[in-house]
C-alpha cells in the first residue's frame, strides 16, 4: 500500500515535493464516496483508492512519474553492473543551489500492518545516504542509516546484522558506492529486505516517457507475454470487448507449436453481407487493425488486472491519452470500488473526471510550475472554501485552483 512518494532535485522538482495517498478528515456530499473510495489501511490510518494529477503541458506531471519510475527501477536493479546513475537521476538545472546537490527520493509504504520509511539520495557518481525507517510497535524506529559508506544498523529490527557486516568486510565489492543497501540485504536473503524489494517489484509505474524508446516495445512485449501465459485471461478479453465492441474474442494465429515470439496474437469479428446476415467470423492480427485505444488497454490490461486482484499499486502517466473518457471514468470507479485496496494513480487531462460524484476532493492534486521553473505539487482540498458539490471541473477549467495553461492571444500569433 501506497502511503506517500517524495522527491527533490530531480528534473523539474527543485524543493522536495510530497504526492500523499492519506485520506482527509473531510466528508463528501455522497457519503457513500467516504466509504469506497477510501480504505482502513492501519487502525490509525486510512488511505485513497486512486490519485488524480492535473497540470499545463510542461507543469512536471510526467516528472513526477518518471520519479517514481527512476526510484523503482533503480532499487530492484542497483546491483545490476549496466545499472549507470548517469541514467536515473537528473538534477534541476534552472538553479545553481541544486546543480551540485544529490537528487531525492523517499517513499512510505505499508507491508503486513508495518509502515515502512525507506528513501536514499544520490547523484550521478554515488549513493550519498540511505535509510529505513519503519514502525513494527507504535513508534517509528531505524533498520539502518547510511552516510557515504558508514553503516549504523539496528540489529535489534534488523536481524541478521551480524552476519551482514562479516560478509560486507570479506567481500565488500557487493556494497559499493553506486550500489543501495537494501539491494544487497536483499541479495543476501535478508527477510524484511525480501519483502520490501518484492513490494518494488510489484509497483508498476507507466511513465509513457518517449526518451524511453523501448519502453512501449517492453510494455507491449510485457502484455504479449502475460496473455500467452495466463490459464485464464477471459478478465483481460472482457475488458477489451468493453472497450472495443467489434472485437468477439481475442487469441493465438495459426499453430500454437510456434515459438512465443513467432505467435500472433489475433482478434475476432462478425462479418455480414448485403441484407445485416452473419455470414461467417473474420480474424485480424490485433495490432495492425486494432484501434490505438484498443491497443493501449491491451497493454495495461495485465496490470490493471493483477492490481485489482491482489491490491497492488499502479501509476500511470498520461491516463487518457487514446481513451473515451467513458473508459477512463470507468477504470477510475473499478478501482475506487475494488475490496483488495489496490491502488491507482493516474495523471490526465480529462476534466470530466473532476467530478464530486467520482472523486473527494483529497483525490485530486495538481502540478504547477512557478515563475523560476519549478514544480509544485498541491491538492484541491488545500483549498478554503470549496464546498463538497462544488464544480470542481469548471472551476478548474475557469483558473481557479491553478495548474492551467496560459494560452495569451492566439489570434495575434496567427495575424502575423
Amino acid at each position: 500500500m501506497l502511503v506517500e512518494f517524495s522527491v527533490g532535485n530531480f528534473r523539474s522538482f527543485k524543493d522536495i515535493q510530497t504526492l500523499s495517498m492519506v485520506a482527509a478528515p473531510i466528508s463528501s456530499k455522497n457519503k457513500e464516496l467516504d466509504e469506497q473510495n477510501t480504505f482502513q489501511a492501519t487502525p490509525k490510518l486510512r488511505l485513497l483508492k486512486t490519485k488524480a494529477i492535473y497540470g499545463a503541458n510542461g507543469s512536471g506531471k510526467s516528472n513526477l512519474v518518471r520519479a517514481m519510475s527512476s526510484f523503482n527501477d533503480f532499487v530492484i536493479m542497483s546491483l545490476r553492473p549496466d545499472a549507470d546513475l548517469h541514467l536515473f537521476f537528473q538534477p534541476f538545472v534552472f538553479s545553481s543551489e541544486t546543480e551540485n546537490k544529490p537528487s531525492f527520493f523517499q517513499i512510505i509504504f505499508i507491508i503486513n500492518g508495518i509502515q515502512f520509511r525507506y528513501g536514499f539520495e544520490a547523484n550521478s557518481e554515488q549513493i550519498n545516504s540511505e535509510w529505513l525507517f519503519g514502525t513494527p510497535n507504535q513508534r517509528e524506529v531505524y533498520y539502518f542509516r547510511r552516510d557515504g559508506q558508514e553503516l549504523d544498523i539496528n540489529e535489534k529490527h534488523l536481524k541478521g546484522a551480524k552476519k551482514i557486516q562479516n560478509i560486507l568486510g570479506e567481500e565488500s565489492q557487493i556494497y559499493k558506492k553506486t550500489s543501495l543497501f537494501i539491494s544487497v540485504l536483499s541479495s543476501l536473503n535478508i527477510p524484511i529486505a525480501n519483502d520490501i524489494i518484492s513490494y518494488f517489484m510489484s509497483l508498476y509505474v507507466d511513465t509513457n516517457s518517449s526518451e524511453l524508446i523501448t519502453h512501449d516495445v517492453l510494455k507491449r512485449d510485457f502484455a504479449i507475454n502475460q496473455f500467452l501465459k495466463s490459464t485464464n485471461n477471459k478478465d483481460a478479453i472482457e475488458l477489451l470487448k468493453y472497450v472495443d465492441s467489434g472485437i468477439d474474442s481475442i487469441g493465438i494465429a495459426g499453430s500454437n507449436e510456434k515459438p512465443e515470439s513467432e505467435k500472433i496474437i489475433a482478434f475476432t469479428s462478425k462479418k455480414y453481407d448485403d441484407s445485416n446476415n452473419q455470414t461467417e467470423i473474420v480474424a485480424l492480427p490485433f495490432f495492425q487493425f486494432a484501434s490505438e485505444g484498443t491497443k493501449k488497454v491491451f497493454e495495461l490490461a495485465p496490470f490493471i488486472i493483477n492490481s485489482l486482484e491482489k491490491g497492488k499499486t499502479l501509476v500511470v502517466d498520461e491516463f487518457d491519452s487514446k481513451l473515451h473518457p467513458i473508459i477512463t471514468k470507468k477504470i477510475v470507479e473499478l478501482y475506487n470500488h475494488n475490496k483488495k485496496n489496490a491502488q491507482m494513480v493516474f495523471v490526465t487531462h480529462d476534466s470530466n473526471l473532476l467530478d464530486y460524484r467520482l472523486l473527494r476532493r483529497d483525490q485530486i492534486a495538481f502540478v504547477e510550475k512557478d515563475k523560476f521553473g519549478a514544480s509544485q505539487i498541491y491538492n484541491l482540498v488545500e483549498f478554503k472554501g470549496v464546498r463538497n458539490d462544488a464544480s470542481f471541473e469548471k472551476d478548474y477549467l475557469d483558473g481557479r485552483y491553478g495548474a492551467v495553461p496560459f494560452v495569451g492571444n492566439f489570434e495575434y500569433v496567427f495575424s502575423k
